[in-house]
């Protein structure tokens, strides 16, 4: 068991929602479903409990939690006798829901595969939160779409002009001048996607109901439902290959979100921030430069 399997499982026993977890982890669900039967198939027993609200930790989850910690802190005690403690500097990264979806694992590679020497902490939430942390020093840079409010102290580099698209399943194609009422599905109510598509909608007098579902894939399985659709980033639904959807070209809907990040102006730790901002140019098609 390597130092990564144990902060997996340390992440998966602490949060006790796998869901959460593999939107931090960028592992499917089903993949982490697959980790914790193998765990309980090492112990023997039980970590979880599954009940109707969820998973609960068991008495052993709770002591097997315990020994992988000191595993931990024993590794990390060896590495500082030998000199070898980790002295990267430390980023708070900021990311909205889709972001991470799409450039999580792509930046940890390139970081690794390049050994570049950043530890990076992600923060996932939606870009008003996240400009609000960067604003008052909660987190060190965030890339996002652009938030409506702009602080004074804070730079917002463009890095890309991305589209997001508003789509259902083929099967139950939606007539918006019909006004019947419709579910849309999104990532993250705060999202900017969201807000767009909920002020066309308004506009069109559209009736609807939101509903938030931060996994991805789920949010095909819910396109089965008549009067549903979904707003999507275009590079999610690529990577995702979705299939079986028609996608809806809306009169008036501006459906192109610039993507920017954010900064503090005269960060002290602006080396090491605009080494991140490198890694993350270089993953994009289009870099644009600062405005």
């Amino acid at each position: 068991m390597n130092i990564e399997e144990i902060a997996l499982k340390i992440e998966i026993l602490e949060r006790q929602n796998l869901s959460k977890s593999a939107e931090i982890t960028n592992y499917t669900q089903s993949a982490l479903t697959s980790k914790v039967k193998k765990m309980e198939t090492e112990i023997g027993q039980a970590v979880f409990k599954r009940t109707p609200q969820g998973l609960k930790i068991t008495n052993v989850g709770t002591q097997y939690l315990k020994f992988l910690k000191l595993m931990t802190q024993e590794y990390d005690e060896f590495l500082q006798e030998i000199g070898s403690a980790q002295t990267n500097p430390k980023i708070n990264f900021g990311t909205s829901h889709t972001t991470i979806k799409i450039y999580g694992a792509s930046i940890m590679n390139v970081l690794q595969i390049n050994n570049i020497p950043l530890d990076v902490d992600f923060t996932v939430e939606s870009s008003t939160s996240l400009n609000e942390k960067i604003h008052n020093a909660e987190a060190d840079c965030a890339l996002t779409s652009n938030p409506i409010k702009h602080y004074p102290d804070l730079n917002y580099d463009r890095i890309a002009s991305e589209t997001f698209e508003v789509i259902s399943n083929n099967s139950h194609i939606i007539s918006f001048e019909e006004g019947s009422p419709i579910t849309l599905l999104v990532l993250s109510r705060g999202c900017m996607y969201t807000r767009a598509m909920v002020e066309w909608l308004n506009k069109n007098q559209v009736p609807f109901t939101m509903k938030e579902i931060r996994s991805v894939s789920s949010i095909l399985d819910f396109l089965q439902i008549d009067n549903t659709i979904a707003v999507l980033n275009t590079k999610l639904i690529d990577l995702y290959n979705y299939s079986n959807i028609h996608y809806y070209d809306l009169p008036q809907l501006n459906k192109i979100i610039e993507t920017v990040f954010i900064y503090k102006k005269n960060e002290s730790q602006q080396s090491s921030i605009f080494q991140l901002k490198h890694v993350i140019e270089s993953l994009l098609e289009d870099p644009i430069e600062r405005s």
